[in-house]
């Protein structure tokens, strides 16, 4: 063989040997392992974000609290929010998770709840249960409490209002007060011995709703008395 064709096999053996060593490494078996380490880390940290974002079983609860009567539900039109808490004081509830649920004549009928648990909801009903057939609770849904509105202590209703009376004549009744301005809601509610006004006046704060009632339950509008209620 001539020392030409010796140094062409040469040239050609090394260049077969780079390519192979490149070849094997990028698929070498520690490359293998690093990517199958890289990927269950990353799972991981995917189930540990899902199980933040996943809902607790402990999670809220709402319930209706009323009093059974024969003529239909109804709660006693003098019961507080912080009555219904008392009744009830082993279940954590606060005053902002008490909603009163008046029908269209503002008679309350129920109250709604939101227990910061199942494991509360549990214990109000064990609790509403020694209170013997005074009171019922009942599970509703979010949707219940969500939908139902409420005056939240910022209104008090006007009964017994003259049937003639005009807003000029209900703003002087409401004099030193820190009332919202009319138009006012009014209806009249079926009484004896015959029908009964109501007008219905809302106010800044809670604060402004609890004393309009002191200053003005019992006064009189054009020589009619007239009763103040704090509707919750």
């Amino acid at each position: 063989m001539s020392s030409l064709a010796a140094a062409a096999l040469r040239r050609a053996a090394t260049a077969s040997g780079a390519r192979s060593f490149s070849s094997s490494g990028a698929f070498s078996p520690v490359s293998s392992r690093l990517f199958s380490t890289d990927a269950p880390a990353a799972e991981a940290g995917s189930r540990d974000h899902d199980s933040i974002l996943e809902p607790s079983d402990e999670g809220l609860a709402y319930g209706r609290f009323y009093s059974p009567t024969a003529g239909g539900n109804r709660l006693g039109k003098n019961m507080l929010k912080t009555d219904i808490i008392h009744y009830l004081d082993k279940c954590g509830l606060s005053p902002d998770d008490v909603k009163i649920d008046y029908n269209r004549g503002y008679y309350p009928m129920a109250a709604l709840l939101k227990f910061p648990s199942k494991a509360a909801f549990a214990t109000a009903l064990r609790q509403s249960a020694q209170l013997g057939r005074m009171y019922r609770l009942e599970m509703v849904s979010r949707e219940q409490w969500d939908h139902k509105q409420s005056l939240d202590g910022k209104a008090v209703l006007l009964q017994g209002v003259p049937r003639n009376a005009q807003a000029d004549d209900i703003e002087r009744f409401l004099s030193g007060t820190n009332y919202e301005p009319p138009p006012f809601e009014s209806f009249i509610r079926p009484g004896i011995p015959e029908p009964i006004r109501v007008v219905l006046v809302k106010f800044r704060t809670k604060t402004d709703a609890i004393n309009a009632f002191i200053a003005k339950n019992r006064s009189f509008c054009l020589n009619n008395p007239v009763s103040v209620r704090v509707i919750q």
